[in-house]
């Protein structure tokens, strides 16, 4: 049996996780981790957390700057994790699970500090600014570093949401259905709207730079 006490034994804010696995290990490998985790493994835990905690860490501290806060709900999701772990699906992807609980979590504590209002704290901060990191986006191969600091100042001009959209399918690897449900879209219709709006924006500010397109639209389903 896994105990929530296990999750002590993980820190977040070190690099511990880091080198333990890896997304891309998990996502092969997906189907047999989630049954060893639903029997009890602990092992398979660790694999879990250790995949995609780092991820979880950047994406929360895109959308505050409190790390506490991100922190917080990274915990809760993995408690929650353990807590509901016969009644999830083993069809379902693992990282779009985690993603999805993880914003809503963070979302909530967000608006319970009464001092901060989501969208605009995000525009005063100057929050979710996207960072091509090596270690950490999926498509970050395909790029020079010269063209990695062309898309990541051009990312960041455009409109939060769309910032976050382009984060959630380019660098985290989400479908559409996936960013629909992280993101809070009724329709799946609605995050490819957003994709595509973002995609047409950085069209305009990177039309000098057909390369970097070409390598974004070549990911477009």
């Amino acid at each position: 049996m896994i105990s929530t006490k296990a999750l002590e034994d993980f820190s977040i804010s070190d690099s511990n996780f880091a080198d333990e696995g890896s997304s891309s290990s998990v996502n092969e490998r997906e189907p047999d981790i989630w049954r060893e985790f639903q029997q009890g493994s602990e092992l398979a835990l660790a694999k879990i957390f250790n995949a995609y905690a780092h991820n979880l860490y950047n994406y929360g501290r895109q959308l505050t700057a409190h790390e506490d806060l991100v922190n917080d709900a990274i915990q809760d999701v993995f408690y929650q994790l353990i807590k509901s772990k016969h009644k999830i699906s083993a069809a379902n992807s693992i990282k779009h699970y985690l993603f999805s609980s993880f914003r809503r979590r963070l979302m909530r504590l967000i608006k319970q500090k009464r001092k901060m209002i989501y969208e605009e704290n995000l525009e005063r901060e100057g929050q979710f600014l996207i960072s091509i990191d090596p270690d950490y986006h999926s498509i970050q191969t395909m790029f020079t570093v010269d063209q990695k600091k062309i898309l990541e100042e051009a990312c960041n001009q455009l409109p939060i949401r769309q910032r976050e959209v382009l984060s959630l399918y380019f660098f985290e690897g989400l479908s559409y259905k996936e960013i629909a449900s992280v993101m809070d879209f009724s329709q799946v219709k609605s995050a490819r709207k957003l994709l595509y709006r973002a995609l047409d924006n950085l069209n305009g500010r990177l039309h000098k730079h057909k390369d970097i397109l070409r390598i974004l639209f070549v990911f477009v389903g």
